[in-house]
């Protein structure tokens, strides 16, 4: 059997491997000098590559009621032995995060490289080839057009579209997947930035630029409350960033892409409610009315979120306690759990870590061919599923890869 495959990121590395290890010759075309340059930077350079917590629930999909077809705790297995295969070491950290032992991801990339080295002429990588047309045939192959000028055509049994999204576009990932599986006759989820800062219409942000804080936060689209995330949020000086951020910006893309309104209210004080947080700064007002409010909320907050807090609730930060009153108090203790931003627009797919959107997952089967071409496979990134923080997405990366090289190389499904 004759595997072509479109891309040399994650699930194109990992789908060279598979279909290799299932007798396969394969054929991989990468369009920039290198392959695996995305997984480089994963995990800032550690490389988080899957979690022991697996299941459907840590994905987001138009067609969320079909992810438990393609994903689910079994196939933490799968993608551990298929690495384990390979002889990487991994470790646990953070509750569940898997990372490879030595905590960088050029021991991911080495690995997988190692492994189509060792398989020889079976396995061919042509870096600096770009696929710009694909063609089903009528005796069942596909033909790939590669090049923008001379071009050149190669002919395959099986092909694997593994071309990424259009998230970190310096890495590859420039959207040219989608642009096949249009030509192919197939339709997309509208793409946005996922796992990415979001960037707030206040200009207040400047006054606390680098400011870390536990907060929750809870993210409306018209006035709607579409998810809530807890953890560190890090304030940058044009808004809001930090893992639970990036986990609801999917949500933000969206609605900022469909003109909606994008709300997040911010609760930087998550183990008080609100009542008590008002009631105990009211008692430290008559224990110390005598300090001024900048004294007053030494050690509550970081100073420069109560410096903009107080600005919010007109209270001066020289002022006496003794002199603000009980309403401002109540105001101040509010906004400190209820610190509302509008949410102007994400940051671009620059600094996005993933898309959201993609080939719905209505047109393929649980192999990842194509409903309509079955000896053309969608895998990675190019599919409607997108995954939280937290390995979930290199996960959606290699599983798909292994499972989809392991049907097109003639091999028992997963």
């Amino acid at each position: 059997m004759r595997v072509g495959i479109v891309g040399g990121g994650a699930a194109g590395l990992a789908a060279a491997v598979s279909a290799c290890q299932h007798g396969a010759e394969v054929l991989l075309f990468e369009q920039t000098d290198r392959v695996g340059k995305k997984i480089l930077s994963t995990g800032n350079g550690k490389c988080n590559f899957t979690n022991r917590q697996m299941g459907a629930e840590y994905y987001h999909s138009r067609t969320a009621e079909l992810l438990p077809c393609f994903v689910s705790p079994e196939s933490l297995s799968t993608v551990l032995d298929f690495f384990s295969g390979l002889g990487m070491l991994y470790r646990e950290k953070n509750g569940g995060c898997l990372y490879p032992y030595s905590e960088q991801a050029g021991t991911v990339l080495d690995v997988l490289r190692f492994a189509l080295d060792g398989y020889g002429g079976q396995a061919q990588v042509r870096t600096g080839c770009k696929v710009t047309g694909i063609f089903p045939l009528e005796d069942g192959r596909v033909r790939l057009e590669i090049g923008d000028g001379a071009r050149t055509r190669q002919t395959f049994d099986r092909v694997i579209l593994a071309c990424g999204g259009r998230a970190a576009p310096k890495t590859g990932s420039d959207g040219s997947g989608y642009e096949i599986l249009k030509s192919l006759g197939l339709s997309c989820v509208p793409v946005v930035p996922a796992l990415v800062q979001l960037r707030c219409k206040e200009r207040e942000f400047s006054s606390v630029a680098g400011v870390r804080t536990q907060a929750v936060v809870r993210l409306f689209v018209d006035g709607k409350l579409k998810d809530e995330q807890a953890g560190e949020v890090q304030l940058t000086d044009y808004g809001i960033s930090g893992i639970p951020v990036f986990q609801l910006s999917r949500h933000a893309s969206y609605g900022v892409s469909m003109g909606q309104d994008v709300t997040a209210i911010l609760d930087v004080l998550p183990e008080w409610k609100e009542r008590q947080w008002a009631e105990a700064l009211l008692t430290r007002k008559r224990q110390y009315g005598a300090r001024t409010m900048e004294q007053f909320c030494s050690g509550l907050l970081h100073k420069k979120l109560c410096a903009l807090f107080l600005k919010n609730c007109h209270i001066q930060p020289g002022q006496r306690a003794d002199s603000v009153s009980d309403v401002q108090i109540r105001q101040f203790a509010r906004i400190c759990k209820n610190w509302q931003v509008s949410v102007e627009r994400p940051n671009g797919f620059d600094m996005a870590q993933v898309c959201a959107g993609g080939l719905s997952l209505t047109e393929i089967n649980e192999d990842y061919s194509l409903k309509k071409y079955p000896q053309i496979y969608v895998v990675g990134e190019l599919l409607d599923a997108d995954g939280l923080c937290g390995g979930y997405n290199l996960h959606w990366a290699w599983m798909s890869g292994i499972v989809a090289a392991q049907s097109a190389a003639g091999g028992k499904n997963v």
